[in-house]
């Protein structure tokens, strides 16, 4: 017996093999080729799943609760994703919600403040040493490590210079 086949390879992230029998498609077989390796930022990362799975802007924003125009404006890095949104984006993609975060975030979307007193800590010092070399007062440090406020981006680029002086490395931690 003969069996008729035919391969295919679309830009459609898979090669597939079609088996004929009297006309019809019986078998489709597909292989996914590509893969997210070279996704570098949250964005890329998010984009290429999106696509990846078909999901179309406007449906998918609307499924995840946001407008589509914040949605592109997250794939194309222009605006980070918020833990929130990455927690829902995720869930809803079935990937891996870290990758969807920056440092930033990733920092401030886990209890920063766990992380601030337990970094301070292991480094034994004082929240009025620590606040002085972020170039900070007490105060705003003190918040911090209660949770009444969080560090802004600028703030944490200090904190992170900070350890790093100290050849401690944030991410580490996160």
């Amino acid at each position: 017996m003969r069996i008729n086949f035919r391969f295919s390879d679309s830009n459609l992230n898979h090669a597939g093999a079609f088996v004929y029998a009297k006309g019809k498609i019986m078998i489709h077989l597909s292989l996914d080729y590509k893969t997210d390796d070279k996704c570098s930022t949250p964005g890329e990362y998010l984009h290429y799943h999106r696509t990846f799975q078909g999901r179309p802007t406007r449906e998918f924003a609307k499924k995840v609760g946001i407008s589509p125009v914040t949605l592109m404006l997250y794939e194309n890095g222009t605006h980070p994703i918020t833990y929130g949104t990455a927690v829902v984006l995720a869930e809803e993609l079935g990937i891996d919600c870290k990758r969807l975060l920056d440092e930033y975030t990733s920092f401030v979307g886990y209890p920063c403040r766990e992380l601030l007193r337990k970094m301070r800590n292991d480094l034994s010092l004082t929240q009025n040493q620590i606040a002085k070399e972020i170039g900070v007062s007490r105060r705003s440090y003190s918040q911090w490590e209660q949770g009444v406020a969080k560090p802004c981006r600028k703030r944490f680029e200090n904190i992170v210079l900070a350890l790093n002086k100290r050849n401690v490395n944030i991410y580490q931690y996160i």
